[in-house]
């Protein structure tokens, strides 16, 4: 259980933790992602089926859910910090991270690709990815209008990535926008609620231990 519950953690550091590009650019609003693999099709009453992503300028909240609860990760974009809120059980804690501590620059390399496909009532553009770590290349899409820096899965994309996929212990996990709004997010939600315990990784590890 213990080891199940530290990887989880990590791998959702590491896909959470890319590095987005700077933009000028803001969005606010939600958005919903499908989660699908070869052996996981998207259920639509199993929430650990979405993701969950607010923007609201500056600020970033993506929540996910996995088979030990809901996991939040909220960054502030300009100061790149960023904490993982999770309840464990015997606490609530918000483990420190820094955000560009797993970088991927230049493992992804771009080209461009003929044609658009609609994705959230939207039409996105067609895009050849090559994730140089599994030496693979797939055709994504991205949404030109709103910025990279509100997704942290492919680190290098010219727009939002609406439909792409990334590798988890040797399967392709595809991840594909089903609905986005464009509305007034309550700063709020992009807070640390008082019940929880800031802490660092290192602590986060030790804790599961005991």
């Amino acid at each position: 259980m213990i080891k199940a519950l530290s990887y989880i953690v990590l791998l959702f550091i590491f896909i959470a933790c890319s590095t987005p590009k700077p933009s000028i650019e803001n969005f606010e609003g939600k958005l919903v992602y499908t989660i699908s693999s070869d052996l996981n099709n998207p259920d639509i009453t199993d929430s650990i089926n979405y993701q969950v992503i607010y923007a609201k300028d500056s600020m970033l909240r993506i929540d996910n859910f996995t088979p030990i609860g809901k996991q939040v990760y909220i960054k502030h974009i300009p100061k790149n910090k960023a904490y993982i809120l999770m309840d464990i059980g015997m606490k609530k804690v918000a483990i420190q991270t820094i955000a560009d501590t797993l970088e991927n620059d230049n493992r992804y390399l771009f080209k461009k690709a003929f044609g658009k496909d609609k994705f959230a009532g939207r039409k996105a553009k067609n895009i050849h990815v090559t994730d140089t770590m599994y030496d693979t290349t797939m055709t994504m899409n991205y949404l030109e209008g709103i910025p990279a820096k509100y997704s942290t899965a492919i680190d290098g994309m010219p727009g939002l990535p609406v439909n792409y996929s990334i590798n988890s212990s040797g399967m392709w996990i595809n991840y594909q926008l089903k609905t986005i709004e464009e509305r007034a997010i309550d700063i709020d939600i992009f807070g640390i609620p008082s019940e929880y315990e800031i802490i660092t990784l290192d602590e986060f590890i030790n804790l599961i231990k005991d």
